[in-house]
């Protein structure tokens, strides 16, 4: 009987808030830091998947947007470091449940990818850690890897107000129109040896800021390309994504927990 009474509290616990809203009746939680939970959206919704910071009080929140593989474990790592850091992270599944095996399914689920639905399911994510006693009078920043990383920067072209934007290696926008919208504080990180995103992409991006009145942080690593950031990729390069994180880090420090 011992050996199943904490399950049982366990069982009970979920059950309990489930029905109080805090988690959807389609969650699942693989233990009490990682939970999924769905967001629903009136286009239907998707699935999220959450890593809680560790004690129970308030904390700042972060919505991490994947790369072109879409939700794997990689993404779902970055999550759970963010969290260690104290930060209530969430990564909505752009891909509604599928996983690219190869950069060909990878590009053809991206270019399925339209910003009216992405932005939906974004802002379903924001409202749910409205929701949530943790993070609903926290700050709220956005970070996306590749793909992810120029939905983070559009996103935040959109929102207003979010806390902090943080772009790994995506597309960059170099009209200052555009960019005139932005209003949290961004940073930049990109590889000097990047095929896709050339460095004068960079410096236009860079430009565009400063005739648009915007100041940001802008970082080019040498000697990394694309995907610097992805451990256990080719790509990697430690040097660069020790720094890179460590610069992010203390960006999420000043503009979210101050």
């Amino acid at each position: 009987m011992r050996r199943w009474f904490p399950l049982l509290l366990s069982a009970a616990a979920l059950l309990f808030f489930a029905h109080r809203g805090f988690v959807s009746a389609a969650s699942k939680a693989t233990n009490p830091e990682n939970t999924t939970v769905h967001l629903q959206t009136p286009e239907g919704g998707t699935d999220a998947f959450v890593a809680m910071p560790p004690g129970e009080g308030p904390a700042p929140a972060v919505i991490v947007i994947h790369e072109w593989w879409g939700l794997d474990s990689s993404i779902k790592d970055v999550a759970r470091q963010i969290a260690r850091q104290g930060y209530l992270a969430i990564v909505p599944d752009l891909y509604h449940g599928k996983v690219a095996d190869g950069p060909e399914d990878a590009h053809e689920l991206m270019r399925g990818l339209e910003d009216t639905r992405v932005f939906s399911e974004l802002d379903a994510a924001r409202a749910w850690l409205a929701s949530q006693p943790r993070s609903s009078k926290s700050k709220v920043g956005i970070m996306g890897f590749c793909m992810g990383g120029g939905v983070s920067l559009r996103y935040g072209l959109r929102t207003p107000s979010l806390s902090a934007v943080v772009m790994f290696y995506g597309p960059p926008e170099t009209d200052p129109e555009k960019l005139a919208t932005l209003r949290a504080p961004l940073m930049g990180h990109f590889g000097a040896d990047d095929q896709g995103i050339a460095i004068e992409r960079v410096n236009a991006f860079r430009s565009a800021l400063g005739k648009a009145g915007k100041s940001a942080q802008i970082f080019e690593y040498t000697g990394a390309g694309h995907a610097f950031m992805h451990e256990g990729k080719p790509s990697y390069r430690a040097d660069a994504a020790r720094v890179a994180w460590a610069r992010t880090l203390a960006f999420l420090q000043k503009n979210l927990k101050s």
